[in-house]
């Protein structure tokens, strides 16, 4: 029988954390240097993702099987209603941890370099997405497939499309700011937007590799706000670098 303590403990974690963020949620410097590591740090996602499959006591196609899967917490075939094939995955536990810190950094990421986008409803409303973003990562975590199959997939489903409108909106408002990092948000929107689709495909077209596009699909949002949170970082340490005294002020 399945231990739930983790899954409540991750619960709690995650419940405490957004708290947390939503108090501190004024401290712009303090937010903005987490923000900064957050999303820099969701390079390590895939490392750790290639750690749990080499892990896999059967055999687990990259291409095919969805990332979902490396966090099934029983081993055998039909451990959840789409899952025919047999699923053994060792490392399940630290792969829905993964899931649960990968939305948490996500939605603190959001939070604190969001005042560096232009300061329009707009841009409010792409940050919440993206934090709803994080959010659905977090639960597809914290509620394993097998654990709750209905559950998993309802809150995974926003995580799939948010990002899109997402990004649209910040790369629309800093286009004249920042062209290059615009154009760089635009590219990650375009291979996201194109996966998503591909992937409703999958049902008409079922030898597509729905499990490599999936990870596309998030990777590429993963590798945009790493990039972005590199150039914006860059950009801060030498404006701050150039600024000619303690008494000048940037508004961000």
């Amino acid at each position: 029988m399945n231990s739930y303590a983790p899954y409540f403990l991750m619960a709690g974690i995650f419940i405490l954390i957004i708290c947390t963020i939503f108090f501190a949620r004024k401290q712009h410097v303090v937010l903005k240097k987490i923000g900064f590591i957050c999303w820099i740090s969701l390079v390590f996602y895939f490392l750790i993702e290639y750690m749990v499959i080499q892990a896999s006591t059967v055999p687990y196609s990259f291409f095919q099987q969805p990332m979902s899967d490396l966090g099934v917490t029983m081993c055998g075939k039909n451990t959840y209603i789409l899952a025919s094939y047999e699923i053994c995955s060792p490392y399940h536990l630290l792969m829905n941890w993964t899931f649960m810190i990968t939305g948490l950094v996500i939605l603190i990421g959001s939070v604190g370099l969001h005042q560096f986008w232009p300061h329009k409803q707009q841009t409010k409303i792409a940050t919440a997405l993206l934090i709803i973003f994080g959010i659905s990562y977090s639960i597809s975590g914290i509620v394993p497939a097998d654990l709750h199959f209905l559950w998993h997939t309802l809150s995974s489903f926003p995580g799939m499309i948010v990002q899109i409108p997402a990004l649209l909106i910040i790369g629309t408002s800093i286009r004249k700011a920042r062209p290059k990092l615009a154009l760089w948000t635009f590219f990650c929107l375009s291979v996201t937007t194109i996966s998503l689709l591909l992937i409703l495909l999958l049902p008409l077209f079922p030898d597509l590799p729905g499990g490599l596009l999936q990870r596309i699909l998030y990777g590429f949002v993963y590798l945009w706000m790493t990039v972005t949170a590199v150039v914006l970082w860059r950009k801060e340490h030498i404006n701050v670098k150039d600024t000619p005294s303690k008494y000048t002020s940037r508004k961000i």
